[in-house]
C-alpha cells in the first residue's frame, strides 16, 4: 500500500528528529554540568588557597615568610628610590611624575580588566544557566510535553 501523502515518511522523519534531539540535549545537558563542576572546583580550590594564605600560626616558618615579605618590600622601595633618583637626575622630576601616572594609569587598567574578567565569566555561567534550562525544557516537552 503506498503512501500518497508521504505521512508515514514524515512522522518517521519527525520522530527521528525528535529522537536525535532528546539525544542531542542530554548531551549539553553533560557537557553544562562538566563546566559548572570544573568551575565550582576551581572556586573551591582558590577559597581554600586563600584560607591557607591567611593562617597565621606562631611557627617559625610563618616569621619566616614575613620576614622575607618585608625585604622584598624594602628591595622594592630602594630599587624604586635608585629609578627615581636616576629618572630625576636625567629627565627631571617632571619624567617622574609622569612616570607615576603612568603607574598609576597601569594598575588601574589591571583592576578594570580583573573587574571585567570577573563580570564576564558571571555573563557566561547565566548564559550556561539558560543554556541548561532551555535543554531541560525541550527535553522535558520532547519526552513528556505535547511534543510526544
Amino acid at each position: 500500500m503506498s503512501d500518497p501523502f508521504a505521512i508515514i515518511s514524515g512522522t518517521k522523519q519527525v520522530t527521528k528528529t525528535l529522537n536525535e534531539s532528546v539525544k542531542a540535549s542530554e548531551e549539553l545537558s553533560k557537557a553544562i554540568d562538566g563546566v559548572l563542576a570544573v568551575a565550582d572546583k576551581a572556586a573551591k580550590e582558590r577559597t581554600e588557597s586563600r584560607k591557607k594564605s591567611r593562617v597565621v600560626s606562631a611557627d617559625t616558618t610563618t616569621i619566616i615568610e614575613a620576614v622575607d615579605e618585608f625585604q622584598r618590600l624594602m628591595l622594592a622601595k630602594q630599587s624604586e628610590e635608585k629609578i627615581k633618583h636616576e629618572i630625576s637626575k636625567k629627565y627631571g622630576s617632571q619624567a617622574w611624575d609622569e612616570i607615576q601616572n603612568i603607574k598609576a594609569r597601569k594598575q588601574w587598567e589591571e583592576r578594570q580588566d580583573k573587574y571585567l574578567e570577573q563580570n564576564d565569566r558571571r555573563v557566561m555561567k547565566s548564559v550556561m544557566a539558560l543554556c541548561y534550562i532551555f535543554a531541560t525544557w525541550i527535553a522535558y516537552e520532547c519526552t513528556w510535553g505535547r511534543w510526544r
